[in-house]
């Protein structure tokens, strides 16, 4: 029997993904009392028809968000008017415009890295840039992007961890008092920016007629957790990945250009790092020869619909080169995510400044990588590397 809200579940759910899409497309989990879709062409359907597959009631399975205002846990017309607020910071030219600063923030954390000859890759490397880009574009000030980063590594690890034995799922106890150091902190910022508007996030929000404070608080987790914590978690995955697949990390040594064609895709697509979301039947209707109620939940599976053989050549193997590659890990629909653009560059920077800089990595112990358990990220805890040390420059 497969439970999808297991924590356990996901840390190596590979053969039962296969099961789920060949024999149970869309199965009824009967833990958890939930419906859930695995085939790659089903979640993209499920995706665009939000008419039938509502986010109002929540983004997340079994959680009761009915309350929460962030855009994520909307429908349109509502969603995509709170979307175009901000919206105009993750467009393709908006990142072409961030690239050099990125590419600063990559160098000052391969410059602190590289003579050391080893490092803790998620600590030193994969979590450092993703929380301090969304922490410079939130309003944050810099000496805060630690604290930033703990606020999005606690609440997504957390938030992930639900009961095995079912409904009714309760917040995890350590997530309250992160939260309300979270807020405490923003809400200082908050009255700042509307006192003194700025070039941020925070600030449009801040403007914005009828937005309150909770409103606020709830758009600005949404943007940090799924700016910091999924990006790190491709980017980490990927050091482990590129060790142990040496011959795919020298395609791109030899050949840097594919890193913003194809390969960061492919990053993406291999690591998937939201295991799942939630939609809640509109209406009942008939899918796959089975019954589905309003007010039933539906989990899109987007690790089993990235590995789809019906969408994918050969979906088990890492190609850097791969041509077609029609991923869901950023979702689809309406509530394509809206950073996107933003993890893109990120990746690519990332790994362009690695490869040229640190080209030889390997892993200090590869028994040592672990997955965290849980629902949400399927992401490792550490993943200790060793390379070639940097000569430091003296100083003139």
């Amino acid at each position: 029997m497969i439970n999808v809200l297991d924590p356990e579940f996901y840390v190596d759910p590979w053969q039962a993904y296969r099961w789920l899409r060949d024999e149970a497309p869309l199965y009824w989990d009967p833990i958890q009392k939930l419906w859930v879709i695995s085939r790659h062409d089903d979640v993209l359907e499920v995706e665009k028809a939000a008419g039938r597959y509502c986010s109002s009631e929540g983004s997340r399975p079994l959680v009761d968000q009915r309350e929460d205002m962030s855009m994520i846990n909307m429908d349109d017309p509502g969603h995509q008017e709170q979307r175009r607020l901000v919206s105009g910071w993750f467009t393709p030219r908006a990142m072409r415009g961030r690239e050099s600063h990125v590419r600063d923030i990559v160098t000052a954390i391969l410059d602190a890295v590289a003579p050391l000859g080893q490092c803790e890759a998620i600590e030193a490397i994969a979590s450092r840039l993703p929380a301090i880009v969304i922490s410079d574009l939130l309003g944050y000030p810099r000496e805060l992007w630690e604290r930033v980063r703990y606020w999005s590594e606690q609440t997504m690890m957390l938030s992930g961890q639900t009961s095995p034995q079912g409904p009714p799922h309760v917040i995890d106890p350590g997530i309250p008092p992160v939260i309300q150091e979270f807020a405490a902190t923003t809400v200082e910022l908050i009255q700042a920016r509307r006192a003194e508007p700025r070039d941020d996030l925070i600030s449009v929000w801040a403007r914005t007629p009828g937005w309150d404070t909770k409103r606020i608080l709830e758009e600005t987790i949404l943007v940090l957790d799924g700016g910091a914590e999924t990006t790190r978690t491709v980017i980490g995955s990927m050091i482990r990945e590129l060790a142990m697949q040496p011959a795919q990390r020298q395609i791109l040594i030899d050949r840097p250009e594919l890193l913003a064609t194809t390969a960061v895709e492919e990053f993406i697509r291999w690591v998937s790092p939201i295991l799942n979301m939630r939609r809640t039947a509109t209406c009942g209707h008939s899918r796959d020869g089975q019954q589905i109620r309003a007010g039933e939940q539906v989990l899109l599976l987007y690790g089993a619909a990235n590995r789809d053989p019906r969408a994918f050549t050969d979906p088990d193997t890492l190609d850097v080169t791969r041509q077609r590659n029609r991923h869901l890990a950023f979702g689809a629909g309406a509530h394509l995510c809206l950073g996107a653009h933003l993890a893109r560059l990120e990746i690519r920077v990332l790994f362009e400044e690695l490869l040229r800089r640190m080209p030889d990595w390997e892993l200090a112990c590869p028994a040592e990588p672990r997955i965290i358990p849980s629902t949400f990220t399927r992401a490792y805890d550490r993943i200790g590397i060793t390379f070639t040390p940097a000569m430091e420059v003296p100083d003139a």
